[in-house]
């Protein structure tokens, strides 16, 4: 059994150059254009599940209503809560000098979390934890999966198996807005997963 998942990086809101995580702002006009026609270079989607935040599922529900797709959001995959720090400019912390500070972050997340935000500990084992139950229901039913650039730097670390705890996955991937990532997953006769990236 055969199924090809893509994960879709939702394109630009209306707050560039902000560090936008939990905060639910809606993407531009064109932005939002610019990710349907993303949707249509899909083949063969049977299901769509989208972050609940609006700049990934109005879009995504669009989608699904005009090709009579069925669709779902799924919170696991929202991104980062970032805190304090969630909807501000990258000037605004890049000059906050507040401990931690956001280099901090960059460079060792799992020590640091964001002021009243959420740590890269709780983040990837909600992210893990979704991943874990779409493998366990064996399907070959091809997917959409609409998210955020965090959740898809995390998904390809587990698809590669990457060291827990190891920035590889958040520095290694430059996942831009718009992106498609197209993952295969091949079942085995005991419904064991094999997922694969395809390029």
């Amino acid at each position: 059994m055969l199924q090809t998942i893509y994960l879709i990086r939702h394109t630009e809101t209306v707050k560039s150059g902000h560090l936008i995580g939990a905060a639910d702002v809606p993407l531009c006009a064109e932005s939002q254009v610019r990710l349907l026609g993303q949707f249509a270079k899909c083949d063969n989607i049977r299901h769509i599940i989208s972050s609940p935040r609006q700049r990934c599922c109005h879009a995504a529900k669009y989608f699904s209503e005009t090709r009579q797709i069925p669709y779902t959001t799924e919170a696991k995959i929202q991104e980062m809560d970032f805190g304090d720090w969630d909807g501000q400019s990258y000037d605004w912390l890049w000059n906050n000098t507040a401990n931690p500070s956001i280099g901090d972050f960059w460079q060792d997340p799992w020590t640091h979390t964001p002021p009243n935000g959420e740590s890269m500990v709780h983040f990837e084992s909600r992210v893990a934890s979704w991943w874990r139950d779409l493998l366990a229901s064996p399907s070959d039913e091809d997917i959409l999966v609409v998210t955020h650039g965090g959740v898809i730097r995390k998904l390809l670390g587990l698809v590669l198996a990457l060291p827990d705890k190891s920035v590889s996955h958040m520095n290694g991937f430059d996942v831009n807005y718009g992106a498609i990532v197209r993952l295969s997953v091949f079942y085995d006769d005991e419904g064991r997963a094999w997922p694969k990236v395809v390029f």
